[in-house]
Parts: structure tokens; C-alpha cells; sequence
């Protein structure tokens, strides 16, 4: 019995003995995944090594709560080494793994920045946490979208009041006040954004000039459009009727001819071209504008009557 037990320890020992050698053989390689922005560890990462001449070919392991891993049983040879975790993007790279224990390695993930540092930067923001600020934003468009509008406002404001810099906000708050018909509260937001951001005057003067025509304003949304070159084929034509029908023919031709020529397809401003060649006798001229419409537009209204006065015309 003695005997027996004796070989089974011995049996034991050499197993245990085969095993540790066994784990001991191939490379060894301890690390740490941080946050390559503040050098603090990443927790529950996925660290994966990849060598497709080795066996295996393709080891991973999760991070510990400091942002540990270790890795035994690695061929020597080259390897890549990358970490995958919520929040971040790999950062892959490569490593000569040899026999043994290898230098400890860090491995640096660039944190996924939020559509709040893409447009601004972080040091814009500074302090402002991206992600609280677009859940404000979120909750202030939300609002906006159901028409409570003195909500948006105040929301927009407040958001205004923790970053400045995000002028969409003046542009929100100015769409809510004209919403409610609040013209000249509305025109000062949009001013208001332009002095922020003078790049967005190209959007938000057509939408003062058209604020200005819903006043009666027609000079002052006129000049607006001419002095900034941003008014719409849809705003000229506009403002060609205004002209029209305060008997201002050539100012209305002009306007005519300035949709046109943002949208030579357009039906609408060839036939007013038609009808002003006709209120100055011009009867070539106006046929020639009437089966261009007929042409672009047979189906539409002005297509219907500019065939019914080409049939009526001498």
C-alpha cells in the first residue's frame, strides 16, 4: 500500500512538473491598455495578439480593473496587438514576441470623440462635457420639433449661457420666435447668429430677407439679397411679383430674369417674362417666352395658358 502511494505521488509530482513546463515554454508578454488622452487604464478591454504563422494563431484576453492583461505560450516572432472597448477606436501595432518573459507594453486607445469636439475641437469646449451638452441640445431640438416653442427658446438659451460658440442655437431660437410670429424678435436672432458666425449668413439672410417680405418690407428684403448674393430662384421671383404688382415692370423684369437665371428650367418666371413683354407691346418677345414655357412645362399651369395666348396671339 505504502509502495502504492508513494508511485502515485511520484506520478503526481512529474505531472505537475511536465505541466509547469510545459506553460513556461513560448513567450510571455504583461501589459497595461490606457487612455491615450489621460494615461488612465482602460478596464474590461479586449486585447487581442494576431500571428498567423503561430499556433494558435490569434489570442485574446480581457482587461483586468486596472487595464492589466497577461499572455503566456506566445511563438516568437512578429505579432500585432490591438484593444477593442466601448468608447474607444483601436490603436493597432506591432511587437516582436521571444522566448520568455518579454518588456511590459502599453497599449494607448484614442477615445471616440463625440459630433459636439469633431465640429468644435476639445479645447473649444473646454470644461463642457460634449456628451451632457448634446443631450441638451437633443432635448432642445426635441422640443422645437413639438412646437413648444417658448420651451425651445428658453432651452436654447441655456445652452447658449454653458457654450457660446454653438451659434445653431440663435438660428433655433429665431426659427421658435417666428414660429409664434414674432418677426422682429425673430430677425435679432438671426442677426444675432451672423455676428457669432458670419459663415452662416449665406442660410440665414435669404430666411431675414423672406422674414422682411412677410413684414412688407420688400426694399429691405431686396437689398438684403442683392448686397449678399444669396437669394434663392424662389426669393427673386418673389420679389418680382412684389414689383409686378405695384406696376414697377422693369424692377419686376429684372427679378424675373434673376430667377431665370438660377433656374433656366422654371416655368414660372418665363411666363412672367411673357406677360411683361406683353405689357410693353412686345409680342416676338413674348411668344418667345410663352413656347419656352409650353417647351420646359407642357403639363403645368403656365404651360396651359401660354399655349392658350400663343393661340390667341396674331
Amino acid at each position: 500500500m505504502r509502495q502504492f502511494l508513494r508511485s502515485c505521488m511520484l506520478v503526481t509530482l512529474v505531472f505537475s512538473f511536465a505541466t509547469a513546463t510545459a506553460a513556461a515554454q513560448g513567450g510571455m508578454l504583461a501589459g497595461k491598455v490606457i487612455n491615450s488622452e489621460t494615461g488612465e487604464p482602460i478596464p474590461n478591454a479586449t486585447v487581442v495578439l494576431e500571428n498567423p504563422e503561430a499556433n494558435p494563431p490569434r489570442l485574446e484576453q480581457q482587461t483586468d480593473g486596472v487595464g492589466g492583461f497577461t499572455m503566456l505560450g506566445l511563438n516568437s516572432g512578429q505579432w500585432s496587438v490591438s484593444a477593442e472597448a466601448d468608447g474607444f477606436q483601436p490603436n493597432p501595432g506591432r511587437i516582436r514576441i521571444r522566448q520568455g518573459r518579454n518588456p511590459d507594453i502599453e497599449v494607448k486607445m484614442d477615445r471616440v470623440l463625440s459630433q459636439l469636439e469633431l465640429r468644435y475641437g476639445s479645447e473649444a469646449l473646454g470644461d463642457v462635457d460634449p456628451e451632457a451638452l448634446q443631450a441638451e441640445i437633443d432635448a432642445a431640438n426635441a422640443a422645437y420639433e413639438n412646437e413648444e416653442w417658448a420651451e425651445a427658446i428658453s432651452s436654447f438659451e441655456a445652452i447658449l449661457a454653458k457654450f457660446q460658440a454653438y451659434t445653431d442655437a440663435h438660428i433655433m431660437i429665431g426659427n421658435s420666435h417666428l414660429e409664434q410670429g414674432q418677426n422682429e424678435e425673430a430677425i435679432a436672432a438671426y442677426e444675432t447668429a451672423i455676428a457669432a458666425d458670419p459663415g452662416v449668413a449665406s442660410v440665414v439672410n435669404p430666411q431675414i430677407a423672406r422674414v422682411r417680405m412677410a413684414m412688407g418690407d420688400f426694399e429691405g428684403a431686396g437689398s438684403i439679397l442683392a448686397e449678399t448674393g444669396t437669394a434663392s430662384r424662389e426669393d427673386l421671383y418673389n420679389l418680382g411679383e412684389v414689383e409686378f404688382a405695384k406696376g414697377e415692370v422693369d424692377n419686376a423684369k429684372d427679378y424675373y430674369e434673376q430667377a431665370n437665371q438660377a433656374d433656366p428650367n422654371w416655368e414660372k418666371p418665363l411666363f412672367k417674362l411673357a406677360l411683361v413683354a406683353l405689357n410693353k407691346g412686345d409680342i416676338p418677345t413674348a411668344k418667345g417666352f410663352f413656347e419656352q414655357v409650353v417647351e420646359k412645362a407642357p403639363d403645368s399651369e403656365e404651360g396651359a395658358q401660354a399655349r392658350a395666348t400663343l393661340d390667341a396671339l396674331p
